[in-house]
């Protein structure tokens, strides 16, 4: 059975496909960018929440270290207006705490830190009250106030050092978070630049296959133009050719029977029935061999064996009047019980057989043909060899790449194939050429009707 090849012919989904992977690339970036930016977001706002915890630590220890020295600066001096600080610092070190509570909610290191402070600094700012109020009530009791001195500097040490190590916690998370937010940001830039690249990839690959289908098809288009003017003139000189058909055979053949029937009417009445009886019997012979010529035209430019018998019976009389024209022999291997196929079909198959005999005639050389027909339920094939001078390379290239410079008649057998939904190869190894057809009997679009320029028997 003979090999199908396809046609090359430009894909028309690759640009939709290439379209929907970049709308797909798109969608997936979004997606994407949405949970990292996402990600960035959060990492960025856990850096600034450090940032506030440090900024809320170093207030408390700001405000505690400032209650100490308000208290000893009024030990010193007696200055009820220094107490002013005092008390605007004893007042905001609950708050303080308590909002370095809540920020830290998350962080139970920094959670028992607050705790702690708590103790501490309330035993701190007992001592420093009961110093102030003794300072008021009875002056300055300087042994007391030293003893309360050296408990409050310890305390306060013990708060500092518990605020030093609340620093030095937000600083290690702080290190932490800022190495995920630069991560974070660097994986939105990587991804963002990856999809940019892909997608730009995309869209250049499908602007390619855009511009490779638009000059195609505007090669194909004038391909259209030049083979609609060559038909144009083929049929020009089709017309001439049976012009000159009827002129010189059956126009001569009818100027020779009007000549006999005038002479006929000469001798009418006369007394040589013999010459009456001659011309007569020419005058039949003229008449037939007009009839003749008249049905060889009539059948080589239609021939009714194939409406009415079929494929098979119409591909033998070409057959057997080729060989006797041609002196070349064809062997046509068909099957006997081949049945009848869709009226298209046939007809290409009877043209495309009819093109390469006509070939192997006009360049071949050959002295003989070899034709087969392979039909099954679905598929229809036509193979026809010849043992000549063969195909120019360059021709079957053009052939195979669908390139426009190529003579009407394989240019017509390709589009009757093509139209069908079929598929036509040429080959050609220097000791011949080969021509395969294959049709599917399934589906089959109708033409509407059969062109009468690619029906002529003589494109080549």
């Amino acid at each position: 059975m003979p090999r199908e090849t396809r046609i090359p012919h430009v894909s028309k989904r690759m640009p939709w496909i290439e379209f929907a992977m970049a709308l797909t690339v798109l969608v997936v970036v979004a997606v994407a960018s949405d949970a990292i930016t996402s990600r960035l977001e959060s990492a960025q706002y856990w850096v600034v929440h450090t940032h506030e915890v440090e900024t809320a630590t170093a207030q408390a220890r700001g405000d505690v270290v400032a209650a100490a020295e308000a208290r000893q600066s009024y030990i010193i001096t007696s200055d009820p207006t220094v107490l002013a600080e005092y008390e605007r610092a004893k007042g905001a070190i609950p708050g303080e705490l308590s909002r370095l509570e809540q920020m830290t909610a998350d962080n139970p290191a920094e959670q028992a830190n607050v705790a702690q402070l708590r103790q501490i600094i309330g035993r701190q700012l007992g001592l420093l009250q009961q110093s102030i109020d003794l300072g008021e009530q009875s002056g300055t009791d300087a042994q007391q106030q030293i003893q309360w001195t050296r408990d409050g500097l310890a305390l306060q040490n013990q708060s500092l050092a518990v605020f030093d190590t609340m620093r030095a916690e937000e600083d290690r998370l702080m290190a932490v978070r800022q190495t995920i937010s630069s991560r974070t940001y660097d994986r939105v830039r990587i991804v963002l630049l990856v999809s940019f690249a892909i997608v730009v990839s995309l869209l250049a690959i499908n602007f390619y296959d855009l511009s490779r289908e638009l000059r195609e098809r505007k090669q194909a288009e004038e391909a259209v133009q030049r083979l609609s003017g060559r038909i144009l003139r083929v049929q020009d000189e089709e017309r001439r050719r049976v012009a000159r058909e009827l002129h010189d055979s059956i126009g001569q053949t009818f100027a020779l029977l009007k000549m006999n029937l005038e002479m006929l009417a000469r001798t009418v009445g006369t007394t040589d029935p013999q010459q009456t009886r001659d011309l007569l019997i020419e005058s039949v012979s003229i008449l037939e061999t007009g009839l003749s010529g008249t049905r060889t035209l009539s059948h080589l430019l239609h021939p009714p064996l194939l409406d009415e018998m079929g494929f098979a019976s119409a591909a033998k009389w070409l057959v057997d009047g080729f060989s006797q024209r041609s002196n070349i022999k064809v062997k046509l291997e068909i099957p006997d019980d081949l049945p009848r196929m869709p009226q298209d079909v046939e007809l290409a198959l009877f043209r495309i057989l009819q093109e390469g005999l006509t070939n192997v005639h006009k360049h071949s050389g050959s002295s003989l043909v070899e034709t087969k027909v392979i039909s099954t339920t679905s598929n229809v094939w036509l193979s026809l060899k010849d043992f000549g001078r063969g195909m120019p390379s360059y021709v079957i290239a053009n052939f195979n790449r669908s390139r426009p410079n190529l003579g009407v008649g394989l240019a017509g057998m390709r589009e009757r194939v093509r139209d069908l939904g079929g598929r036509l190869e040429l080959k050609s190894d220097g000791k011949g050429a080969l021509v395969e057809v294959s049709i599917p009997l399934t589906g089959v679009r109708t033409m509407q009707s059969p062109d009468p320029v690619t029906d002529a028997s003589t494109i080549d």
